[in-house]
């Protein structure tokens, strides 16, 4: 029977540490790609940023269906977005804030009057306040202010 205490007590013991270790694990890896991901979110909340400045640099004007051509002034600010919201974000899709962020973005676009050939005036502000709120997320979960 004593030999039975001893065993039970190292199982234990060893499971105790075997999870302790996996969240520890996990959780320097949900840091390490919060500090991967503040500069993508920096850069891309940057450009929002600068459009906010403007009063109608707020609003995307877009013909549903068609790419904005080089000549468009919104070009570089969409193909930034596209590769933001179509790249960036599944990379790290594993942090419960950019799944949140981008399931606020998609919402958003489901919105718009997706009729083929129509001009639309797209309001950038709600995709705004959702990367501000993933912005203050990070610098709180970072420790950064």
């Amino acid at each position: 029977m004593p030999h039975m205490v001893w065993l039970v007590s190292f199982l234990s013991g060893g499971l105790a540490g075997g999870c302790v270790s996996a969240f520890l694990n996990r959780w320097f890896h949900w840091r390490d790609m919060r500090v991967t991901f503040y500069p993508v979110l920096n850069n891309i909340y940057s450009a929002y940023v600068i459009r906010m400045q403007n009063p109608e640099g707020r609003y995307w004007e877009n013909t549903v269906g068609m790419t904005p051509t080089e000549e468009n002034p919104d070009y570089e600010f969409v193909q930034h977005r596209s590769g933001f919201i179509v790249s960036d974000l599944i990379k790290f899709n594993e942090l419960k804030e950019v799944r949140e962020l981008r399931r606020a973005i998609l919402a958003h676009q489901a919105t718009a009057d997706h009729t083929e050939g129509k001009l639309v005036k797209y309001d950038l502000m709600p995709e705004y306040q959702a990367l501000e709120k993933c912005m203050k997320t990070l610098h709180k979960k970072l420790k950064i202010d």
